[in-house]
This record gives C-alpha cells, structure tokens and sequence, in this order.
C-alpha cells in the first residue's frame, strides 16, 4: 500500500512520456481557415473582392520538409455593380468550390515556418443567378505561407494563386488570389 502514489507517479510520467512522444511523431494535421478571396485579370472587370473558407488535412513526417495537403476550398465573389445591367437582380455572385491535391514545401524555423505550396485539383464554377448551371473545370494553383505554432494547435497565413482552365467559349481563363488565415489541429 505505501507503493501505490508512487506507482501512481510513476505510470502517470510514462503516460505523459509516450503522449509527448506520440505528439512529436504526429505525421497530419486538420486545418481550417478563411479570408478574402480577389480577383485577378479579366474577372477583376465583373466581380468584386469576396470571401474564402478552406478545410485542409495535412501529411508529413516531421524529419522531412515536404509534404502533402489536400484542400478543399469555398470562394464567392460579388458581382461588380458597374456590370450589372439595369434591372437585373443584384445577387449575380460567382462561387468557386474545388478539390485540391498540394505538394508543401516547408523552411526550417522554430515556431514560426514559412512553406511554398503547389498543386491542382478540380474547380466547380457557378454564377448565383437562376437558371445558372454549374462548370467542372481543372485548375492549378500556387502560393506561399507561414505557420506559427502555439503548442498543439498552428495557424497559418497564406496566398495563393488560382488558374482555373476554360475554354474561351465559357469565359476563357479565371484567376483569382485568396488570403486566408486558419488553424492547424
């Protein structure tokens, strides 16, 4: 009976041990994250600055610098009201939801790391008004950010360019540059 505290203690620093352990070794991360999604090009001329959001999971292996994210983002850009002509409705936003597969590339640091982030995916497109029809398109994207950690939980900074391939009938080529900044669990 006089062993048992220090039993106790003992098997609660193996515990607090092997979680340290384990935490160290973690080889993915969930993120989420929002911000403000603006166009560039010709689709700077018909919608406005809008919003983001981006759900991630991240893969890894802590001794190695690279690794692989897979995105899944959410942008809706306004319509700009100088291109609206009179009488139409007011809501003809553009929305842009896409699947994508990123290579990350990741700079030692401490608590704060600076990555350079590739890849492509597929882009569903679609105008907010009636009668609109969505697109599938595929797209590429690259970018570059930073991550600051606060022990278990990141967040990060980002932008990133998006090049969205269509064909000219369709509107031609979409380019847009969402900022977003999330966490990383």
């Amino acid at each position: 009976m006089k062993h048992i505290p220090q039993l106790l203690a003992a098997v609660a620093l193996g515990m607090l041990t092997i979680s340290a352990q384990s935490e160290a070794q973690k080889s993915y991360a969930l993120g989420i994250g929002g911000g403000a999604a603006i166009p560039v090009g010709k689709m700077s001329d018909v919608q406005k600055t809008g919003v983001n959001g981006l759900v991630s999971i991240a893969l890894g292996a802590a001794d190695l610098p690279i690794g692989i994210r897979i995105d899944g983002i959410y942008n809706n850009l306004p319509r700009s009201n100088a291109t609206l002509p009179v009488g139409s409705p007011s809501t003809a936003d553009f929305r842009i939801l896409g699947v994508l597969g990123n290579v990350v590339y990741a700079f030692s640091g401490t608590n704060a790391k600076t990555y350079l982030i590739a890849g492509g995916g597929l882009y569903n497109t679609r105008f907010d008004i009636n009668g609109a029809k969505s697109e599938n398109h595929l797209g590429l994207n690259a970018g570059a950010g930073m991550t600051f950690g606060f022990g278990p939980i990141a967040s990060f900074l980002e932008a990133r360019y998006h090049f969205i391939s269509r064909q000219p009938a369709q509107g031609g080529v979409l380019h847009f540059v969402p900022i977003t900044f999330g966490f990383l669990f």
